[in-house]
């Protein structure tokens, strides 16, 4: 919360106890996301009552930018109240956003809302939510502009004119046929600069971006920051335009996926919540299993360090540098990996880039484990107790073949993982430090007993 609007809260809660039509007067210059951090800080009775104090337009505003959960415990306070203000609130909001409130509702309430509200707006509520989550068809609006192809560049400003209070945007129109094929987008600069006797399908722009209803929210993301659009139509299998992606749903998106990549890269199942909001046992069962199953990986290291320190007669000062050799490759495969899940996350990798990452990381491990082995050696020799030529050795050699197979690691994982049709992600930083522990175990002590003759 801004510290503008936390210094405002006190006050609003005294009106609402005290002043009620003060309220308007206080909040009218404010911007509807601080009206909404207010709103989510006050007590769910006072919080329904601010919200209805203010303008309709406002408050539908302000349940737009709630937080998801907020906003839906806000609304059903209202329907209960009023059920005839709620339904005015939802009237005034995008048909996204609406649509999204409605999927956050019970089931019995949200029927209930459906019938009473105007049936063109219940029927694009039910086709809105019909499309299944994290697709194009879940972010989409329908409060665009689309005029058929043989409209004059006139009569479509007449048009936007028109109906621009109720749309999304206004800055791009689209030209569709008869049976709503989408046909080119025109911009309103070119239809105010065009001849007014001019059609649509004239001064259109045929080459136009689109994405399928079905296709993954990320891939409308991608399309949006590639050509660097404001708006992305979407259309059905025949073409059919159901609909448009603006900016701001897609700055959601991304900020969700990064969100939910970040917490896979920690071996954390991604909430569904914010850290605070997130109930406790929900936070145990979203990080449990996967320190179980990480234990599994440190069980592994404990069984081939028993192994060789039972079965051989290394020097007992081989096992002091053992967390240097096994954090050094869990570092490197980490590196790796992260540049690796992120360059496939923002589709910078193809498929056949796979020889050549694979390739530039061992070339990359090399360099790197000679520049590791070099200061690992150097340490040794430093040490009077271990100022040995084979220990210096066996250290130099075992960070360069570690630091290199970590480098491998990191980037095969994941490219193993997208070519099995599996979130890279979930090759969590964790998990290849797990496997480089023991690989890197193994071929530490098998150096160590090559030079030391053992």
């Amino acid at each position: 919360m801004e510290t503008t609007t936390r210094l405002l809260l006190p006050e609003v809660e005294q009106a609402l106890r005290e002043e009620p039509d003060q309220l308007v007067a206080l909040t009218e210059e404010m911007h509807p996301a601080d009206l909404a951090d207010i709103a989510i800080e006050l007590e769910p009775d006072l919080a329904q009552q601010f919200v209805r104090i203010l303008p309709v337009s406002v408050g539908a505003r302000v349940l737009e930018v709630c937080e998801w959960d907020k906003r839906a415990e806000l609304f059903h306070s209202l329907a209960e109240h009023d059920r005839d203000w709620a339904l005015k609130i939802t009237d005034q909001m995008a048909a996204d956003d609406r649509a999204d409130l409605y999927a956050e509702l019970p089931q019995p309430l949200r029927t209930s809302l459906l019938q009473d509200i105007d049936v063109e707006e219940s029927r694009d509520i039910r086709q809105l939510l019909s499309y299944p989550e994290d697709t194009a068809g879940a972010l989409l609006t329908t409060d665009f502009v689309a005029l058929p192809a043989t409209t004059t560049a006139s009569e479509a400003i007449g048009l936007v004119r028109k109906t621009a209070a109720e749309m999304e945007t206004i800055y791009q129109a689209y030209a569709v046929d008869n049976h709503g094929t989408l046909l080119g987008v025109v911009s309103l600069r070119d239809l105010v600069t065009s001849p007014a006797d001019r059609t649509l399908d004239e001064i259109m722009n045929p080459n136009i971006v689109t994405i399928n209803v079905s296709a993954d929210q990320e891939e409308a993301a991608r399309l949006m920051s590639k050509y660097d659009l404001m708006a992305l139509p979407v259309v059905d299998d025949q073409h059919h335009i159901a609909g448009i992606i603006t900016f701001d749903d897609v700055l959601d998106v991304v900020e969700e996926e990064a969100t939910e990549d970040v917490h896979k890269l920690g071996a954390i199942e991604p909430l569904e919540q914010s850290y605070l909001q997130t109930p406790f046992w929900d936070l145990i069962k979203a990080r449990a299993p996967w320190l179980v199953a990480l234990l599994f990986g440190v069980m592994a290291t404990a069984n081939v360090l028993q192994h060789f320190t039972q079965h051989t007669n290394l020097a007992q000062m081989i096992i002091w540098f053992v967390p240097m050799i096994i954090s050094s490759g869990g570092n490197s495969g980490g590196q790796s990996a992260t540049l690796t899940i992120r360059a496939i996350a923002v589709g910078k990798l193809e498929p056949r880039d796979n020889l050549t990452i694979i390739r530039r990381e061992v070339l990359v491990g090399i360099v790197l484990g000679l520049i590791v082995g070099s200061f690992g050696a150097l340490r040794t020799v430093m040490t009077a107790s271990t100022r040995i030529p084979s220990m210096a050795l066996s250290i130099g050699c075992s960070l360069m073949a570690v630091v290199t197979l970590g480098a491998l690691l990191g980037c095969c994982v994941p490219l193993l993982l997208r070519r099995l049709r599996i979130d890279p992600a979930v090759s969590s930083t964790p998990f290849i430090a797990s496997m480089c522990d023991v690989c890197g175990l193994i071929i530490y002590f098998e150096i160590a007993k090559f030079f030391f003759g053992s």
